[in-house]
């Protein structure tokens, strides 16, 4: 039995590809791994603007550093005194403020081992006048002259005073007191004269505080 032509296998019509077709276009075509960067890549401008931002904040930062450092000294140091200032004049001070005061200024030289910080004078209705010494045992030790010793110079310059001792300098009369500042105790010396009040306070011995107190006694005195 003779079978057609058009029905033998080999007489199946097989779709032609077209012309401009390449082999495996019919396939997914994978998608591109990303390369890894190189590490001689030139930076990019976003990554040049930010190592510059960075760079200018450190620098600005050891600048602070720095001024802190000149200033303040390194740490806290609760027991830090300040200089001594070497342009003061405190005498030329106490001339201006025994100007506008009725009672004699005290200004007394420093003596070996002494040295001026600082002097100021406070107008107002109760006028003082104050100078800040460093003693020879390095501490701050406080000369305060008003018209009068009273509650106010006291509980200003030393809150909770009270009197361990009552005695005679130079005909004056005083008292020895002893408070506490900031946690610090500190020995007082109050004189009491016709038209003055001295008071010489600080963080240090007898001696350094009775040392003071005569010389301004002495001073308001001549």
């Amino acid at each position: 039995m003779r079978v057609p032509d058009d029905q033998t296998p080999d007489s199946r019509e097989t779709p032609e590809a077209p012309a401009n077709s390449a082999p495996g276009d019919a396939a997914e075509t994978p998608e591109p791994r990303p390369q890894p960067k190189s590490a001689y890549e030139l930076p990019s401008k976003k990554n040049t603007v930010l190592r510059n931002m960075i760079w200018a904040l450190a620098l600005t930062m050891a600048v602070v550093v720095v001024i802190a450092i000149a200033f303040f000294g390194v740490g806290s140091d609760p027991g830090r005194e300040p200089l001594a200032n070497s342009e003061l004049d405190v005498s030329e001070s106490a001339e201006r403020a025994q100007d506008v005061v009725s009672f004699p200024v005290a200004a007394p030289e420093p003596q070996e081992g002494w040295a001026e910080r600082s002097a100021r004078f406070t107008d107002g209705e109760s006028p003082q006048w104050t100078v800040e010494y460093t003693s020879p045992s390095d501490h701050l030790v406080t000369l305060t002259e008003a018209a009068e010793v009273g509650a106010p110079m006291l509980s200003s310059a030393l809150p909770g005073a009270t009197v361990q001792e009552e005695l005679s300098i130079d005909g004056t009369e005083c008292q020895v007191l002893s408070g506490d500042t900031d946690g610090t105790t500190e020995l007082a010396l109050s004189c009491q004269g016709e038209d003055f009040g001295l008071l010489v306070h600080g963080a240090t011995d007898r001696e350094e505080i009775q040392a003071l107190m005569e010389q301004a006694l002495a001073d308001v005195q001549e």
